[in-house]
């Protein structure tokens, strides 16, 4: 597959990495149990400081609900909590420079 190839990519300090659609590569039901051997490759490769999560909703509306695709990396014990929360928001936040409003 393209994985040896994407790895490559970690040697640039200016590249992060979109972990998007994984639980759509899995070939188990919720909670993908699959997916993290991969992912744990791509972790150590770029640094989860690096890794940004989304859902690919767009293609991934077909395969499983959104709460599937977000509850499979929220309770995930693979990910400490810090790690869930830089992979999750808080790296494309400090990447992109962005602080979210907060409404009072």
């Amino acid at each position: 597959g393209d994985l040896p190839r994407v790895l490559s990519l970690a040697d640039y300090d200016n590249v992060a990495i979109k972990i998007t659609g994984a639980c759509t590569l899995s070939h188990e039901p919720y909670p993908y149990p699959d997916i993290w051997e991969p992912l744990k490759r791509i972790f150590d490769a770029f640094g989860i400081d690096r890794c940004l999560w989304g859902t690919d909703w767009t293609r991934a509306v077909n395969l499983l609900t959104y709460a599937e695709g977000v509850d499979a990396f929220r309770h995930a014990s693979v990910l400490s909590a810090t790690e869930r929360d830089a992979l999750m928001g808080g790296n494309i936040a400090r990447i992109y420079r962005w602080q979210p409003s907060v409404k009072s």
